[in-house]
């Protein structure tokens, strides 16, 4: 049977292959959690539109925000770093006082 066709999105060096949950920056394999891997997703997808933490916890992890949490917070800084160590620096931006975006 022939493999359907792959979801490919790419900016620049970095491709997220949704078939096969794999990343990549300039073909080297960046290793993400699960949520990792849907945040980079959901941001790569919505390039340059800022998301609030509210949006990114209905939208990546399903439920809606109640009280505060910096769940967000915490995977963007990880999911940032691991970025800047596979050569893909300032990808994710904070816009201070609204929340995330991909992109300039």
């Amino acid at each position: 049977q022939p493999r359907a066709v792959e979801h490919l999105l790419r900016l620049g060096g970095l491709t997220v292959n949704l078939d096969e949950h794999r990343v990549t920056a300039d073909g080297r394999e960046i290793t993400l959690t699960y949520k990792e891997f849907e945040l980079l997703y959901f941001l790569m997808n919505n390039k340059s539109i800022v998301m609030t933490r509210e949006q990114l916890l209905e939208k990546v992890w399903g439920y809606d925000y109640e009280g505060e949490s910096r769940t967000v917070d915490v995977h963007v800084k990880t999911l940032r770093r691991k970025l800047e160590l596979a050569g893909c620096p300032e990808c994710i931006f904070t816009v201070r006082g609204a929340g995330y975006k991909f992109g300039e």
